[in-house]
This record gives C-alpha cells, sequence and structure tokens, in this order.
C-alpha cells in the first residue's frame, strides 16, 4: 500500500470523526480569555514548557498534579464543558508534538487561523479554500514534511476547522 493511500485512509476516519460529532466550543479562546494573562499567550506554547503527559494524564511539569483536578477545583474558574476542551486540546498538543510550530511558522502565523482563512472542508476532503487543492496530496510535497508528518498535519489542520 503506498504512502499516499495509507494517508487517504487515515484522513477518511479522521474526517468520518470530526463529522460524527458536534462542533465543541473554541479551545484557543477559552484558554486565552481565561489562561493567558497569567500563563504563557499561546496555549502550544504553555503545554510543551509546562505541561507533561504521564500515567495520570496531563500534568503539571514542576507539580505531578493532574491539570483536570487543578482545572475542576476552581483554577480559572471554568465551567466543567471549558476543562474538558481545555484537556483535550492540551492533550492534543502534546500528541501532535507542536509539529506546525517546528515545519509551517516560518510561512504561516497561527494554524487556527491559516485554517480557518485558507482551507475548507469540500465533499469531506481538506482542501485549499481558494486553490481547491487537496491538502493531504499537496503537503507531501510542501513544507519539508515526510508522509506521517503530513498526515499528522492535515488531523492538526482539521480539528482547527472543528471548532466554533
Amino acid at each position: 500500500m503506498n504512502q499516499f493511500v495509507q494517508i487517504s485512509i487515515a484522513i477518511g476516519l479522521g474526517i468520518w470523526a470530526i463529522s460524527s460529532t458536534a462542533q465543541q466550543s473554541n479551545p484557543h479562546l477559552i484558554y486565552e480569555d481565561n489562561c493567558a494573562s497569567c500563563h504563557l499567550p499561546h496555549a502550544g506554547d504553555f503545554v510543551s514548557e509546562k505541561l507533561i503527559v504521564s500515567e495520570s494524564g496531563i500534568v503539571g511539569r514542576a507539580s505531578g498534579r493532574p491539570v483536570i483536578d487543578y482545572l475542576k477545583a476552581g483554577h480559572g474558574k471554568l465551567l466543567d464543558e471549558e476543562v474538558n476542551v481545555l484537556i483535550q486540546q492540551f492533550e492534543f498538543i502534546q500528541q501532535s508534538g507542536r509539529l506546525f510550530k517546528e515545519k509551517c511558522i516560518i510561512c504561516h502565523d497561527n494554524a487556527a487561523e491559516f485554517a480557518r482563512q485558507k482551507l475548507i472542508l469540500r465533499d469531506d476532503i481538506l482542501t485549499g479554500r481558494y486553490t481547491d487543492r487537496d491538502v493531504a496530496e499537496f503537503l507531501l510535497q510542501h513544507g519539508r514534511l515526510d508522509a506521517s508528518e503530513a498526515q499528522k498535519m492535515v488531523e492538526v489542520l482539521m480539528r482547527q476547522l472543528q471548532v466554533r
């Protein structure tokens, strides 16, 4: 099975997962409105510098305390839904390995803004809003990405489109 077929299958599964769930609240806005004034301005920087993954989930690098416990105890004065959205975002940031920052930020400012302004789902395929290019195919030849990084980047960009 060639790399394009493997990527297409993975993207199809990702699209199915996204389309089978309702849009969720915007984790970027939740973080910026409730966390950024005391912590790092960008959630990605906060996660990579201050949090780690352990058997207990996402925990503070210094304290080892599960972040979900800290937030549910009232830190940030978040609603339960907002806590869950942030935890999911923190986990996703950890899983994505900050790939956008490493490979794309030199030309594209911000993954969320880039995806929302330049990309669209057409017939369940992530495409360029104005170019109609299939992003999965395009990324195989763009941005110094290997096949697995291209697949991960499509997941990152699609996630940006699923939030309100």
